[in-house]
């Protein structure tokens, strides 16, 4: 059993629930361009996305340009009301706590853009600070490749095939594989349509949040 020294984590639908603040910004913005809004599990399933993914859920068979249009007002918004709904997934306070009291550090590897990330980080309160952050525009590249990856690691003071990634979509998965490190599914998260069992390739897998916590208490 690989020893583990650093937890790293996905933002949006594995540290965060952050669905109910991006479903009222993205209805928010179909009732300014006079569309029907959407049902919020259709949205909640492809939060983790992006921002691009849930403004084409909303506007199908748009050019690029109404698509930008479009996007940067539901990213308005949402950056506007950020955080009036979003909290740490209930199960996870505890488990971040134990980090603390063991002085084990942490970090978010998120696709989120740095100026909505920040934003969020200065509202949301955790037992300790993450020592690693590394958000989707923080390089030229982005998950699933590697290198952010390999740069919270760095951040945090440990080497990938120490680190434990926990992310709730595919492509984390990918990514905490493709870096070398060690890797848990988050199956309470916002899992896209199709994301078979065949789509978390993972060494653990977290049907909750407390889940998360009870590891890491037996853990480190």
């Amino acid at each position: 059993m690989m020893s583990i020294d650093c937890v790293l984590f996905d933002l949006d639908g594995t540290l965060l629930d952050t669905s109910y603040d991006f479903a009222y910004a993205l209805n928010q913005t179909c009732r300014h361009y006079g569309v029907q809004p959407l049902h919020y599990q259709t949205i909640r399933k492809t939060v983790s996305q992006g921002g691009l993914a849930m403004t084409e859920l909303a506007f199908p068979n748009l050019s690029d340009a109404e698509i930008q249009e479009r996007r940067e007002h539901f990213l308005d918004v949402y950056h506007r009301h950020i955080a009036c709904h979003t909290q740490l997934f209930p199960g996870l306070e505890a488990g971040l706590q134990h980090l603390a009291d063991k002085r084990v550090p942490w970090g978010i590897v998120t696709n989120k853009p740095t100026w909505l990330t920040e934003k969020l980080l200065s509202i949301i309160k955790f037992p300790s600070e993450p020592l690693g952050l590394v958000c989707g525009d923080t390089l030229a590249i982005k998950k699933p490749h590697p290198e952010p990856m390999w740069l919270a690691a760095e951040q945090c003071g440990s080497v990938p095939k120490n680190c434990l990634y926990l992310g709730d979509h595919p492509r984390d998965i990918e990514a905490g594989v493709n870096a070398g490190m060690q890797t848990g599914a988050a199956l309470f998260g916002y899992l896209p349509e199709g994301a078979g069992d065949d789509a978390w390739p993972a060494d653990f897998h977290f049907e909750t949040p407390i889940e998360i916590t009870h590891f890491l208490q037996e853990r480190l």
